[in-house]
């Protein structure tokens, strides 16, 4: 419900004070410098069309689900359904953050794992769980960071059924995110992305964190 009154011109604004457009848009532009990545929107991209088709076909995901309520990396391009800057439903300003930070961070496991990340994360569910396990390590970092405390692992990790992941799958991630939650209670930062977004927050909006004012 948020994400859609902050979609509307006057309602929004009440919802803005805390984080600006122009302070999303600034915080993208320093992620893709940093990273030397790029965006393109889902919707028009012909490859992310054609991922949707063949994802509905397999049964894994629905194509306008899929187009409309995932970014998707692919090497150093994000596809993303919104456009940066400009809250929608689904979309608010924090959640462009924060998936963001979490896009990001599978550039990092692609540099660090070349091609077997992705040949892993089509073919081996497994592999996909691990991958947005880690991942989704940013988005509890990041809550942390403002709200002080984390949201539930378990429903994180669940998630991933619309992966296509199997339930034994998101056992192991939950496990794995409940690890990580706790060195994140104690303000460890694990995730090489988070780690140049929060150099970015701390400078620029550091009202937003939890504690200050």
């Amino acid at each position: 419900m948020k994400g859609y009154l902050q979609s509307l011109p006057v309602v929004g604004g009440l919802f803005q004070r805390d984080l600006q457009p122009a302070e999303v848009w600034a915080f993208w532009q320093h992620m893709q410098e940093r990273f030397r990545t790029k965006t393109a929107d889902k919707a028009d991209a012909l490859e992310m069309q054609l991922a949707a088709e063949v994802l509905q076909r397999m049964g894994i995901l629905d194509r306008q689900r899929f187009l409309e309520r995932y970014a998707t990396t692919v090497g150093r391009t994000l596809y993303v359904p919104f456009e940066v800057g400009v809250p929608q439903s689904g979309w608010d300003l924090w959640a462009q953050v924060v998936v963001c930070v979490h896009e990001h961070q599978h550039v990092v496991q692609h540099d660090e794992e070349g091609p077997s990340y992705e040949l892993g994360y089509l073919t081996s569910t497994s592999a996909r769980a691990r991958y947005e396990a880690e991942a989704y390590t940013c988005n509890l970092e990041l809550y942390f960071w403002r709200y002080g405390t984390v949201p539930s692992v378990r429903a994180l990790a669940e998630k991933l059924l619309g992966y296509g992941c199997r339930p034994e799958d998101v056992d192991v991630a939950a496990h794995t995110l409940g690890l990580a939650s706790v060195s994140v209670r104690r303000g460890a930062v694990m995730s090489e992305a988070t780690q140049v977004a929060l150099e970015w927050l701390n400078s620029h909006v550091p009202h937003l964190r939890k504690g200050k004012a």
